[in-house]
This record gives structure tokens, sequence and C-alpha cells, in this order.
């Protein structure tokens, strides 16, 4: 059940009202950003809502008993001056920093003098699937019931190692295998020459961060790095790096038996895998 203050009631009750959408995005790195699909800011508890921003539109919420996890679209019609600190919306998305980011959408009711008397939250999610086009982004926002798809059971006996490189459970940390690098020649939004000194495909599979330029912040996962320090990512960059511009990069794992006992991770003693399972057969 939804509660509002007496004022609010009050207000309710005159017939006499209008209503602000308030967005609050809060991504992972904890930047939060606060907009208003209202002509003007809205301010409520000292907490402003920018109505100067990307223009925002949403489908209608609902709300069920029970454990249906509930879903929200929302469609952002940034500006090119609208940024995420240094970026774009575009490329805030293409880099990833929106993904798992919490969205709140609140309303608020408002007088005809446009006196705030309440604030009442209306969905809370976490952003799920993504998708861009030239000029706006559609985002869709699944409830936190979501949390609740899960696999079952939990382990799963398999060839492969069941945990994701520098997780808990695999215990390496990440810091420790960091290498920095900068971009060489012929730089192109995929391909790009490195001075990586690392046998081949060291870090294929591993993640690459630029740390400087255009691109900083962005990652991207190495679909393949060959002897001599050549770079090819799995998806394309929203736009082609600089030559000299420097990135942070971290090995690959195939998850394989072999490769967490070799030198490159000597870590076979968190290995979490079932190589020796026998193959399933069928019998006539």
């Amino acid at each position: 059940m939804k509660s509002a203050n007496a004022p609010c009631i009050a207000l309710l009750a005159t017939g006499k009202f209008l209503v602000a959408d308030l967005y609050t995005f809060s991504l992972v790195d904890g930047t939060v950003l606060r907009y208003t699909s209202f002509d003007i800011d809205v301010t409520y508890s000292s907490i402003t809502w920018n109505a100067v921003g990307p223009v925002l539109s949403r489908s209608r919420t609902r709300t069920v008993i029970g454990v249906e996890v509930d879903t929200m679209s929302i469609t952002i019609a940034p500006r090119d001056e609208d940024l995420i600190g240094s970026q774009t919306w575009l490329q805030a998305v293409c880099s990833g920093r929106l993904d798992g980011a919490e969205i709140t959408l609140d309303q608020a009711y408002l007088s005809l003098e446009l006196s705030v008397t309440d604030i009442i939250n209306k969905f809370v999610g976490t952003a799920a699937q993504l998708t861009i086009n030239r000029h706006k982004i559609e985002m869709e926002v699944n409830s936190p019931l979501e949390g609740l798809n899960i696999s079952m059971p939990r382990n799963v006996y398999q060839d492969g190692c069941q945990h994701t490189l520098f997780d808990s459970g695999c215990s390496l940390l990440a810091s420790a295998f960091v290498v920095a690098g900068s971009v060489g020649s012929s730089p192109t939004t995929r391909t790009f020459n490195t001075a990586l000194a690392q046998d081949a495909n060291y870090f294929s599979l591993g993640v690459l961060q630029f740390t400087s330029g255009a691109l900083t912040g962005t990652k991207r996962t190495v679909a393949l790095q060959q002897a001599g320090g050549a770079i090819t990512l799995l998806s394309p960059l929203p736009v082609a790096p600089q030559t000299g511009d420097t990135f942070n990069i971290y090995p690959g794992c195939d998850k394989a038996k072999a490769t967490c006992e070799s030198a490159k991770f000597n870590n076979v003693v968190n290995f979490k895998g079932f190589p020796f399972i026998p193959v399933p057969e069928t019998a006539l």
C-alpha cells in the first residue's frame, strides 16, 4: 500500500494538482543522476531533480502480489551536452557504465502554485537490457525480485571451473595480474597494435579498460591477443582509440584445469571443475 502525508491527501481531495515523474539513476560506481520529466526543477527535502537533461518517458508500472518480476521500460533521448562524467549517454551505455544501475521512479504531487506536498515511490529496479540507436536509449528495468531467478542447483558438475576469474572462489587478485599498455599503430574500433610482450592468447578472453583519451573508462572483452601484442576486441568501440591512449589489461581464463595449474595462474588448488567425470554413454 502506498502512503501519503496529510497535506498530499488534502491536495488530492481537491482534484486540482500536478504530477511530476522523478527519475534517479544510481550507478555502480557511485554516481547518482536525478532528472524529472516536469517543465521545471523539482526540489523536495533538499534533493533536486533536474528538468534540464535527457528527455525521459516510460511505460506504465504494475505491482502484483506474489513473486512475479515487475518491469518498466524507459526511453532516454539525450542531447550531446548531456554527460555522465566526461562521456555522453550513448558512450556511457557502450562502455557499460549503466550496467547494473539502480533506477528509482518517484512521483511528486504539486499544488497549482508548484509547491511539492509529497513524493511517493512508484518503482525501484535494476537496469537490465539496454538497446541504443543513434538518438535514444531503450532501457528495461526489472524489480529486485529478478534476484530470485537463479538456476538450481547452484553447483553443476561440469568440465570447466565454476568460478569466475578473480572472484572470491578463485581467490586470485586482479591487481596482481593487471598490465598497463598503450595503443600502437593502425587503431580501429576493434583492432590495434600494442607493445605487450606476453605469449599469444595470454590476454585472450580477458578484459581491457582504457585509462586515457576519449575512451577513458570504457571496457571490452579481448577476443584475441596475438604474439607481438596485436589486440582484437570482442565487440567494437564507440570510436577508434588514438595512438598513445593508455589502458589496463587483464589476462583471460578459459576455465580449463590445464590453464589453472599452468604457470599463468598456478591456482589449481581453487579449481572447481570436474574434468574426470565420464562422458555420457548410451547403451542399446
